[in-house]
């Protein structure tokens, strides 16, 4: 084997063209099959960084008489209910991860932070690496302000200074002793920290129906899922007799309520896994094709060495030797393609990362591992025994012929049988991929034709938090943003200021509307509406039409402002009749209601792809006896400019002046209402771009494999031409017969890749928009493509055809 080794590495020597196409062809294969195993083990298949993680589980509470995707998390009550009465969990840990503004040397910035119950590094089963965890005292209500760094954050910020233990730290305007450092690696489910801080949930506070906890248990020995599962639906039923005041039955039946429990992992991962296994099928399905390609160049060689073998034969050279030969050249280019191959991975494996959008999980543990090489070489190894044995699949044939070394050198139809197959399973495969793509264009195509609701020209929004040390009241709240928005609405160029929620991103909670004189019906389904709180002006910066008016900033500190509908929300709660006037609030039957000023036109708040959204925006000061909730503490300033100028140049303005009103306050995310849009969309359109690029390479390399069959067959059959050109064919008409020949290798491929587009696309239905996943206009679309290209590419062999010297060709005979 060696000795054949030796022998393909000199053949491979003496054809470098034939090499480099080989290799490379293959390489892009191996090359974006591996990045996305690499992203797909890291995400879906390699277990969470925890101790024992099978163990792990996510508690949440889903609602699907509000919505069939509403989920709650716990309430502060059950989360404490469920610690201490499950039998199925060893312990329970509450967790949330906000960002914290931290105080800074020069000016204020934002870190994630993990406000935590004690008890998680339990769960997690880790320990500190430096110093020590919360003590008992200082998880509870009132006890000493302190913080454990996360351990990047400790090397990043601190250099990994030891000496950081027992020094402060400002924290949301708070000063915070550092009492120790997290374990490398330490982070909560899908989320990097920076800050771990005690949370301090209280089990003596008056129980109240708000589900806002995150929480992760640890089940007992031998427990399943499924029977905690069982477990905590038990206990939840008991809520409404153990917190009457937060719980009622007609609640529990009315909503459906519920405690679920699964997997942390598959809380993690969700949906995602199906959507990275869609992807990495597609451009498997490209290695596929390149595979046949290079299969077809080795048959192609392998016609020319025909009359080598023919003398081998004769000289006692057996099948087996022969056949491994093949092998060993199959072999040596899996070695240099997975080489060149395991390059291109880590090159794709950082393009992917860097546009990846950020609702893939764990993107943080996505690199190229000891993993990914053994995909990388399995993958090789399988590609190259399949392109150096493709080519023995005939050995029979040519071996009966080679006992007469002189028959059968001319070629004969059944030689190109294999080679013809091949090219119809390349176009078949590239068609299904063009299909997969084009209806994935076709659905983003038709939600971008979307109309939002808003205006996203000219628009730019800057998030902001407001530190609760400083700012607890509501009052406190409104001036600040009263005094920012005057001072940024005097900045040239700047024709509207608001704050508020941001449209396709703010848009995820909701709460109870209760309507003035309509009492909901014990049988009526309940529904959970959008609630936002919106400064003056947001309907201006958004762009947003209104009927009626907006709250006004003496109005709203008069705490007399009143509340704006979506045409949504009010064509379902007053149907033909005209909303402006009438009551609605967030917090029960008890008058004063907020009387309604003002109806949007319908606004896809939620999601392009899903209905007008049903919202309500509440002042940003509540009136006497009609609460909203908590102070806005966090929301993002919006800015339209005019026509004429360019938003860019604001970052520098705004930046200035939140500094001097107040320098402990730290811009978030800066983007344009555009980006939002975009962000929005990322999950298809990244899915989009991945698969239009698997079928651009398949498509490439059906155009090469078919271009390589038609003009062998040009070559092979020069004599045959040339007696038929000498006969009296015309040189057009033979250029004719080598493209219909051509189209009905394609046609053949193209029938064959719509049965399977039929089949195969029904698995994006989950990432399309009103576009069916068998539309009959983009298979139409994508057939006429592949055919046109499949015509184009046997032009080049058909010109040469026509261009045939009888005399020449039969005298090379």
């Amino acid at each position: 084997m060696l000795t054949d080794l030796g022998y393909a590495l000199r053949r491979f020597r003496k054809t470098p063209g034939f090499t480099a196409v080989a290799v490379l062809t293959v390489a892009l294969g191996i090359g974006a099959t591996t990045a996305l195993f690499t992203v797909l083990y890291s995400v879906v298949l390699a277990p969470l960084p925890y101790q024992e993680p099978e163990d792990l589980v996510a508690l949440d509470s889903p609602v699907p008489r509000l919505a069939p995707d509403a989920v709650w998390g716990l309430s502060e009550a059950g989360y404490f209910y469920f610690r201490d009465h499950s039998r199925t969990l060893t312990d329970l840990a509450a967790y949330t991860s906000p960002e914290l503004t931290l105080a800074g040397d020069d000016r204020a910035r934002r870190v994630t932070g993990a406000l935590v119950t004690r008890n998680i590094l339990d769960v997690f089963r880790a320990r500190p690496t430096l110093g020590r965890w919360f003590s008992a005292d200082e998880d509870r209500p009132g006890g000493p302000s302190v913080v454990v760094l996360g351990h990047d954050f400790w090397v990043r910020e601190f250099g990994a200074d030891s000496a950081v233990v027992g020094s402060t730290i400002e924290l949301e305007a708070v000063t915070r002793q550092v009492i120790g450092v997290a374990s490398r690696g330490l982070h909560l489910p899908s989320t990097q920290v920076d800050v771990w801080v005690p949370w301090r949930l209280d089990p003596l506070r008056t129980p109240v129906n708000a589900h806002f906890i995150a929480a992760i248990g640890r089940l007992a020995p031998t427990i399943r899922p499924a029977e905690a599962q069982q477990e905590l639906a038990a206990l939840t039923q008991r809520l409404p007799e153990l917190f009457p005041q937060a719980y009622s039955t007609d609640f529990m039946q009315r909503y459906d309520f519920t405690t679920r429990v699964r997997s942390l992992h598959d809380a993690v991962v969700g949906e995602i896994g199906r959507v990275l296994w869609i992807l990495l099928a597609a451009v498997g399905l490209v290695l596929v094709i390149a595979a046949v390609n290079v299969g077809n160049l080795f048959a192609l060689r392998t016609e020319g060495r025909r009359r080598e073998f023919a003398v081998r034969t004769a000289l006692g050279a057996g099948r087996g030797h022969l056949a491994r030969q093949g092998l060993a050249e199959g072999l040596l280019l899996a070695a240099l393609s997975g080489a060149a191959g395991l390059a291109l991975a880590d090159a794709g494996v950082r393009l992917l990362l860097t546009f990846s959008p950020s609702w893939i999980p764990r993107l943080s543990e996505v690199s190229l591992g000891w993993g990914a090489v053994a995909f990388a070489a399995t993958t090789s190894l399988l590609t190259g025994l399949a392109v150096g044995l493709l080519p023995l699949l005939r050995a029979g044939v040519e071996f009966a012929m080679l006992r007469d070394v002189t028959a059968g050198l001319t070629a004969t139809p059944r030689h190109y049988q294999l080679r013809r197959v091949l090219v119809v399973a390349q176009v078949a495969m590239a068609l299904v991929l063009l299909a997969g793509a084009g209806v994935m264009v076709r659905s983003l195509a038709r939600i971008q034709a979307v109309e939002p609701g808003w205006d996203p020209a000219g628009t730019v929004t800057f998030e902001l938090r407001l530190p609760f040390a400083r700012y607890r009241s509501y009052e406190s709240v409104l001036q600040f943003y009263r005094q920012l928005s005057e001072r940024v609405q005097a900045q040239p160029g700047v024709a509207a200021v608001g704050a508020g929620g941001i449209p396709l991103r703010d848009f995820g909670g909701c709460a109870l509307a209760f309507v003035e004189d309509q009492p909901t019906a014990t049988d009526e389904r309940p529904r959970c509406i959008a609630t936002q709180i919106a400064a003056p002006g947001y309907f201006r910066a958004l762009g947003i039409p209104l009927r009626g008016e907006a709250p006004t900033w003496n109005e709203t500190e008069a705490a007399a402002a009143g509340a704006v509908v979506t045409a949504a929300l009010a064509r379902r709660l007053w149907p033909n009749e005209d909303p402006i006037g009438k009551g609605i609030r967030g917090n029960g039957w008890a008058r004063p209601f907020y009387r309604v000023i003002g109806v949007t036109g319908d606004v896809y708040a939620e999601g392009l792809d899903k209905p007008p959204s049903e919202a309500v925006f509440y002042p940003m000061l509540p009136m006497a006896g009609a609460p909203l909730w908590v102070p806005p503490r966090s929301m993002s300033l919006i800015v339209r400019t005019h026509q004429n100028a360019g938003s860019a140049g604001l970052v520098g303005p705004v930046r200035r002046i939140l500094s001097e009103i107040d320098p402990g306050i730290p811009i978030g995310r800066v983007l344009s209402m555009r980006q939002v849009m975009g962000q929005s969309l990322a999950r298809r359109s990244f899915a989009m771009l991945l698969l239009g690029i698997a079928a651009g390479m398949a498509l490439a390399l059906s155009v090469v494999g078919l271009y390589g069959v038609v003009a062998h067959l040009v070559a092979q059959r020069a004599r045959e031409i040339g007696i038929r050109m000498a006969l009296g064919a015309r040189g057009d008409e033979v250029a004719v017969r080598v493209v219909r020949d051509a189209l009905s290798l394609g046609g053949v491929g193209a029938a064959l890749g719509i049965l399977g587009a039929l089949g195969v696309t029904r698995v994006l239905r989950s990432l399309l928009f009103e576009t069916s996943p068998t539309d009959p206009v983009t298979l139409a679309a994508v057939t006429v493509l592949l055919l046109g290209v499949t015509a184009t590419a046997s032009l080049i062999p058909a010109w040469r055809a026509a261009r045939v010297d009888p005399m020449v060709a039969l005298r090379s005979e």
